[in-house]
């Protein structure tokens, strides 16, 4: 499903402390926004997941549409918001030149096929264990017999795979908890391994369950474009998304949704 649009009302206000820009800048945004948007409408993917967006009467709220929103607001071009329900779909939606931006993690597979430009948000990152368990800290977990359910193609998933020498990694599709929960409840797992909003929805699912406290890693979430852009492009991006950390803007679009985005922390360096 796709949301198109010009100017919601947040933006429309937003846009009252613009910028004014020399025509030497101008036209160089010009052809950065004919680069980035090559239809005219800024085609933004939006990955649907709850502490990224969700839909509130047919419209997307959270902080990655708005920062799609808004940057279709500083090129001077329409929008069109394009729901994408996992990972594996936003590869392959830039690999059939269906979309231009978004904001993901980081990932081998996806860098293969799109850009990213610098770091906006950290998805914070740890371990759900059962009732039964007796690891109370994140440095517990790498133990031999430890069954940790990992999402799969995640960018965590790719950090374990560095730090866990002893415990064993189970993948599961990253969309949802049911299926880690199903294997905690089945005895064929021993931990569950997956960002703190996501963890928070599996809990009342696993009565007596604990959320280990801490992070073992913030997973970095980018902004993405199509491959072969300008270093012109590159560089907008670059500064846009310092801008939206530094003016406060991302942290206010994170507060607004207030705890489905438990865990999820601006990323200062």
């Amino acid at each position: 499903m796709r949301t198109h649009g010009h100017l919601p009302g947040w933006v429309a206000a937003l846009a009252l402390a613009g910028m004014t820009i020399v025509p030497t800048e101008a036209s160089a945004q010009t052809d950065v926004a004919k680069q980035l948007a090559p239809t005219g409408t800024l085609r933004v993917a939006v990955l649907m997941l709850s502490y990224f967006a969700d839909e509130d009467a047919g419209q997307l709220k959270g902080w990655s549409p708005e920062l799609g929103v808004e940057l279709a607001r500083r090129l001077g071009v329409p929008y069109e918001l394009v729901r994408i329900h996992n990972p594996a779909d936003m590869i392959a939606a830039f690999r059939d030149g269906k979309i231009d931006v978004t904001f993901i993690g980081i990932t081998k597979d996806r860098a293969a096929v799109f850009d990213f430009g610098p770091v906006v948000i950290g998805l914070r990152t740890t371990f759900l264990v059962p009732a039964s368990s007796t690891i109370k800290t994140i440095p517990e977990i790498d133990q031999p017999g430890v069954r940790i359910v990992v999402p799969a193609r995640s960018a965590q998933g790719e950090h374990l795979d560095k730090i866990i020498k002893r415990a064993t990694l189970l993948r599961v599709p990253v969309e949802t908890t049911k299926p880690a929960v199903d294997m905690i409840l089945a005895g064929q797992a021993d931990a569950i391994s997956h960002v703190v909003p996501m963890l928070a929805t599996a809990q009342p699912k696993l009565p007596g369950s604990r959320i280990l406290p801490g992070s073992y890693y913030n997973v970095p979430i980018a902004i993405g474009y199509s491959k072969g852009q300008s270093a012109a492009v590159a560089e907008y991006c670059k500064k846009f998304v310092e801008d939206m950390k530094a003016s406060g803007f991302v942290q206010k679009a994170i507060d607004r949704m207030g705890s489905r985005a438990d865990g999820v922390v601006v990323m200062t360096q």
